[in-house]
């Protein structure tokens, strides 16, 4: 027995070197029947019923862990009898690895450390490096009335039995209180949907996902590219597997695979239902709703390879490569004839408007400030005002950062027009696709509460994560989960949970919220929110935070991907009378009615000097095509990113039938940031809009434009 056990610990540790045991399905009770009736000859020991090899002791270790397997490189089970051995155990070791090989994998094999501890093995502690299994040995001295009963020993006489025994890497127990059920039941489900992703989904199909989301056919679909990605390969290796080899293949690369899931992921739920036959605009579409209600229509049409092939085609042969070749313009570009073409006084045509005068102040304002300004129509604007302007300062607001426009223009000024009008001038204003999220109509959708002095409100539809919005109270009280729809002392109480204890909420709906109702039960100082992934994966997708202080909102957005679990959002200072927030550094303002922020270089709450006006090009010279825009290029203004060099609404109708291709043209082929570049403010003349103005000339005054 003791050389048996020696070669079976060296097979377990070399099934221990793969880092991953598995349980077959075969029992523990089969694997020691088997046992007994494999032995050729197995005289009796003490009485008819008991032969020498059966030991009690070694009977309950191959009940316990006779079925614990590994697989090898090739996908096969690998058995602690895969041994060489001799004499009588050679046909019991041969028969059990036979029959455990043949059998299935149902589990992964875990013990716990509070399991060891109530077992009869050994006293052991956490820190042990490793764990034994079974009883090693023991010693029996055998009475008279033994020795008279069994015939074979003497009164007195001393034995020393040897067991079956194994010793475990602590790697295998596990320390966190969890029962060894639960672990098992977390592997057995993520290999379960690991392998049906694997069955259901194919290889092309993951591939088409990936192509949508470069294309930018799917909203917010760069946040779950590296899921698709990650997903590729193992697709395409499982694909070339047997049949026999593909369920093990599933229980060793699921194993502690943070996308074993995929299947049941929101971009798992797409995959599946383009495989299912799901027409490609409809699963887009539905994709699209999924992940934000309000922008699904924001994105580009999906297309295909023969797409392609016959834009490219059409493009070469029509002489358009040149056109689609652009870049920022400059004010050099443009000439003063073609630019300000605007009716004012009595007819005359005034050309581009070039403005001098005072730098913008760096004083910040509050828009409260402007409530009272007079207001004047754009057209009356145009036309009795800016006649009379020596220079133009544009009050920026957070806002306005939808409004942020760059003229665009062919590096070739000969190439062939693209667009409806007869110059090769375009604009692109301030992309952002995913634009806001209605963070607070979800609130109210799920029925959690709006109004009041203070909300705080998570939403995060792109993840089935659990993320849990937590408030810290400047006397340390903490508003979170655990006291969901409790009132507190401050009158501050999170009302909605998702993901959790208020089960799980469809993406529109994955939003929790935190609300104050009165201010004189709030205690002054600094009340910190952060946000924590009880999932405990890190934050791979973002996250947005609303927060509405006396009526003043303010949007945050997580700024990257995050390893922790925790991501602290802001503090909100309170004096007692009156409410300031500070956002971390781990976030991003999306927009704010109280925080001044930085958009295309320009500091925002501040009058910034308008260096010209001019009309969009679709309205320069005889052109009165599509929605008239009044651009306002302002001084120092610069885009951060590349943005778009044109947009398929504005393209020729020969083009615009290759509107899908071309989309994507648009969507890769973008224009980076130079030094020279027009860009400003856009209004769009038939959409309702404003903007504050100071105005110097034969009078200074302040006013506010309506569009």
């Amino acid at each position: 027995m003791k050389e048996f056990n020696k070669k079976i610990q060296e097979q377990f540790d070399k099934m221990c070197s793969f880092g991953k045991l598995f349980r077959v399905e075969m029992t523990g009770s089969a694997i020691w029947e088997l046992y007994l009736v494999s032995f050729e000859d197995s005289p009796i020991f003490r009485d008819p019923n008991s032969t020498i090899h059966n030991c009690n002791t070694c009977h309950n270790f191959i009940r316990r862990y006779g079925n614990i397997v590994a697989i090898d490189e090739n996908h096969d089970i690998i058995t602690i009898f895969d041994v060489e051995v001799g004499d009588e155990m050679k046909p019991v070791a041969l028969a059990l690895s036979n029959k455990i090989r043949n059998s299935k994998i149902m589990d992964v094999f875990f013990e716990t450390f509070e399991e060891l501890n109530s077992l009869p093995y050994e006293k052991c502690a956490k820190t042990n490096k490793t764990f034994q299994l079974g009883i090693n040995k023991n010693v029996k001295q055998y009475t008279k009335e033994e020795a008279e009963k069994f015939g074979v020993v003497t009164p007195g006489e001393i034995r020393e039995f040897h067991h079956i025994h194994l010793s475990l890497p602590s790697m295998f127990v596990d320390m966190s209180g969890k029962s060894v059920e639960s672990i098992m039941g977390e592997y057995r489900d993520s290999k379960n949907v690991f392998k049906r992703a694997m069955d259901e989904i194919p290889l092309d199909t993951l591939q088409l996902v990936r192509d949508l989301i470069n294309q930018g056919s799917l909203l917010d679909g760069a946040t779950h590219l590296y899921k698709v990605e990650a997903l590729i390969p193992f697709k395409d290796e499982y694909d070339k597997l047997s049949s026999k080899q593909r369920d093990n293949w599933c229980w060793v690369k699921s194993y502690k695979f943070n996308l074993a899931k995929f299947k049941n992921e929101l971009i798992g739920v797409l995959c599946t239902e383009l495989a299912e036959g799901k027409e490609l605009n409809e699963a887009c579409q539905a994709w699209n709703k999924r992940v934000d209600p309000v922008n699904y229509m924001k994105t580009t049409a999906p297309i295909t390879k023969k797409q392609i092939e016959e834009a490219k085609k059409f493009v070469e042969e029509n002489g358009y490569i040149e056109s689609f070749d652009r870049r920022l313009a400059t004010i050099d570009d443009i000439k003063v004839s073609e630019i300000l073409h605007s009716n004012i006084g009595k007819g005359e045509i005034k050309s581009v408007s070039i403005f001098d005068g005072v730098k913008s102040t760096s004083t910040r304002h509050k828009r409260s400030e402007f409530d009272k300004v007079e207001e004047v129509s754009i057209d009356k604007f145009m036309k009795d005002i800016l006649p009379t302007c020596t220079s133009i300062e544009a009050f920026l607001t957070n806002q306005q950062e939808g409004n942020f426009v760059s003229l665009t223009t062919s590096k070739n000024p000969e190439s062939k027009p693209i667009f409806k009008w007869n110059n090769n001038y375009s604009w692109t204003f301030n992309g952002n696709l995913a634009g806001k999220s209605q963070i607070k109509e979800a609130v109210k959708l799920r029925g959690g509460k709006t109004e009041g002095v203070v909300r705080v409100s998570l939403f995060f539809p792109t993840t089935t994560d659990d993320y849990d919005l937590h408030l810290i109270e400047p006397n340390k009280n903490e508003i979170y989960f655990s006291n969901l729809r409790r009132v507190h002392k401050s009158s501050g109480v999170l009302d909605l949970d998702a993901q959790g204890i208020d089960g799980h909420q469809s993406p529109e709906k994955r939003v929790e919220n935190i609300i104050y109702t009165n201010k004189a039960a709030m205690p002054k100082g600094t009340y910190s929110v952060y946000v924590n992934n009880y999932s405990r994966r890190g934050f791979h997708t973002p996250f947005t935070i609303e927060t509405e202080i006396e009526g003043e909102s303010t949007t945050l957005e997580l700024n990257g991907k995050f390893t922790a679990n925790t991501a602290n959002v802001a503090i909100i200072k309170y004096d007692g009378s009156s409410f300031e927030i500070e956002p971390s550094s781990a976030m991003r303002i999306v927009d704010s009615k109280s925080i001044s922020k930085e958009i295309y270089g320009l500091e925002t709450n501040q009058f910034h000097k308008v260096n010209f006006m001019c009309l969009s090009p679709n309205h320069w010279g005889n052109n009165n095509v599509g929605n008239k825009h009044y651009f306002f290029m302002l001084e120092g203004c610069k885009i951060p990113t590349s943005i778009r060099s044109f947009h398929n609404e504005n393209l020729i109708p020969q083009l615009a039938e290759h509107r899908k291709v071309l989309e994507i043209l648009g969507t890769t082929n973008m224009i980076a940031p130079t030094d020279k570049q027009l860009s400003g403010l856009g209004y769009n003349a038939t959409v309702s809009d404003s903007i504050i103005l100071k105005l110097s000339g034969s009078f200074k005054r302040t006013i506010r434009v309506k569009f």
